[in-house]
Order: C-alpha cells, then structure tokens, then sequence
C-alpha cells in the first residue's frame, strides 16, 4: 500500500471579472492531491492525515471515497478547523498562495496518531511525505518522530513542495528537510524547491550531489524544461515536457508524485510479501518508463482547471497518441 501524509486542503482560486474577484473551490492539498492521482490510477492508497469534522471536512472525505483513497476514522473527525488556502493564478496559470492554518486539523496531528494508523497496515510499502505538514509544527516533529520510531520503516518518498510564504525560520527548515532526506530514499523537488533549499546553487549540480551524499534518488522537476532523474550511483535520466494546452498548474508536481509512487508501486520496487524494497536496483529502463508515465499525467492535469489528475486509462491513451 502506498501512504500519503500530511494534510488536506480547500484551495479557493481567484478569477476576476472586471472589478470583482471571486473563488471557485476545490479540495486540494499536497497529500490529497498525490493520494488522489495515485487512486486514480488504480493504487492501492490510503490518505493518513487529520481532518476536521467541519464543512470542509465533510468534503474532504466525499473527495477520498469518490477517488478511492482510503483513510482512517481516527484522524478524521477532528475538532480544529480545516486549512485553507487562497490562490492567484498569473497569465502562466503559475499560483500564489496565501494559508489560514493557524490551530488547523492538519497540522494538529501527534506522533502516536501516524503510528498508531501505519501499524494498522500491514501492507504499507511507502509513504509520502513533504508540504505544509512536514514544513509547520507541531506536525513536522510528530511526521519525523513517527518515521523514525517506526518498525519496519517504509520506503520515504520526500517532496519538500516549498512554501516560502509560511516559513518563518528559514535556517530550521533547512535543517528539517535535510533532517527529511536522511530518512528518504527518493526525493522530488522542483527547481524552484531546491534553489530555496541551497541559495544560488547550481540546480543540476546540487541535485545530483544530494543523490550521491545522501544516497538518494532525486528527481528534478524543471517546468517547461522537463524533468530529470538522479542516481545515487551518478546516472541521470531526462525528460521532455509533453506539451499539452495549459489551463493551470494547480496540483501538477502532486498528479507527478502520485504517479510516480503508483508506477514503482505496481512492480513492487517498494517491496512486496516477502521482499524487501528494490530501490537500489532500480534499472535506467524503469527510471525513463515512470518519468515519462508521470510527465504524461501531469500534463493531462495542467490541460484540466485546478488539481484534476487523470485515470490510468487517460495517461495510456495519451501516450498511445504520442
């Protein structure tokens, strides 16, 4: 099983008519959003992350059952409110964030809760981490205390998903994330992520560094340049756009990650019954088959307005087109 943690979201995107801005609504979230291209794509997927009991939460949970994610009542009736989050969209479709999360459900979540909810899955191979639950407290400490402690541990999948306008201390979250990286066996960021991570480096160069350091794998995702795939033996693998019409990009690196848990996922590179994860081995074929698996969802989510990731049935026919 392939578990997604950290929080869920409304994500409120302006549009403006003259002089009016109003807010169409949708459910989001870095977690949700990965865990909802995931199930989409037929993965077995569960959502661990608090949830509040109110309107948005509601919706929420409507979301999980209708993208078939599964999710734990015990984080899911939650007294604190729901996060919320306002977007701009500039003539790019890129978005600007502001947050109201302040005594939010999400981020309320305890080390013993995310411990007591991964033991009851006795299948869980991976879990996904990142965004505003593993950036703010006091969930960041409970996510890296409960990943730490736990037995056996998952494969991580680490996605920092930068939020420069939440963080208020940019040294700790630099030292968090590096903190994050040292339990993870696989990291994406973008390159935006990473020059926020390591001022003025060259991005190339310091993803694969970090890959070879920290004996990770690290896949750069690059905008319009594409994305590329970094070895912790040295090798890199790269990827052109595939270049759809773009409505927005809202929840295109998450419909990315999802998809590419999904597609290590279902040839049990995070392990199986019996077998221990296979990141280690994994063969510059499959590397090259899951980016471009991954760059095809997500372009088929930026054609869609807000988070919409495709079926693995949509992603195939796209690719079939090519």
């Amino acid at each position: 099983m392939i578990g997604i943690m950290g929080e869920a979201l409304i994500d409120f995107i302006a549009k403006t008519e003259g002089d009016v801005v109003s807010f169409d609504s949708f459910v989001g979230g870095c977690a949700l959003n990965a865990a909802t291209a995931a199930g989409l794509q037929d993965a077995s997927v569960g959502f661990i992350g608090k949830i509040s009991a109110d309107m948005f939460g509601t919706r929420m949970l409507e979301h999980l059952v209708d993208n078939r994610v599964m999710f734990d009542p015990l984080l899911c009736n939650a007294s604190q409110p729901s996060l919320l989050a306002f977007a701009s969209l500039d003539s790019k479709g890129s978005a600007t964030y502001a947050f109201y999360l302040d005594g939010s459900a999400p981020l309320s979540v305890t080390k013993d809760e995310l411990i007591t909810v991964m033991a009851e899955h006795t299948d869980l191979r991976v879990v996904h981490i990142g965004s505003l639950a593993l950036t703010l407290e006091p969930s960041s400490s409970a996510i890296l205390a409960a990943l730490g402690e736990f037995e056996p541990r998952p494969v991580i999948f680490l996605d920092p998903n930068v939020r420069p306008a939440v963080i208020t201390d940019a040294a700790a979250f630099r030292d968090r994330m590096d903190e994050a990286m040292d339990l993870a066996s696989i990291m994406k960021l973008s390159d935006e992520d990473l020059s926020y991570l390591y001022p003025g480096c060259d991005t190339h160069a310091q993803a694969a560094a970090l890959a070879q350091e920290k004996d990770l794998h690290v896949i750069l995702t690059l905008g319009r340049g594409g994305a590329a795939w970094y070895t912790p033996d040295g090798a890199v693998r790269t990827q052109a756009i595939i270049d759809l019409a773009v409505i927005d990009t809202v929840g295109a690196g998450d419909t990315f990650s999802g998809s590419i848990l999904t597609y290590l996922h279902d040839r049990d590179y995070f392990g199986s019954d019996g077998q221990k994860p296979m990141m280690g081995e994994l063969p510059l074929a499959v590397i090259e088959e899951a980016l471009l698996w991954a760059s095809a969802a997500s372009a088929i989510n930026c054609s869609r307005k807000g988070c919409d990731p495709p079926t693995k049935e949509e992603v195939a026919s796209l690719l079939g087109s090519l």
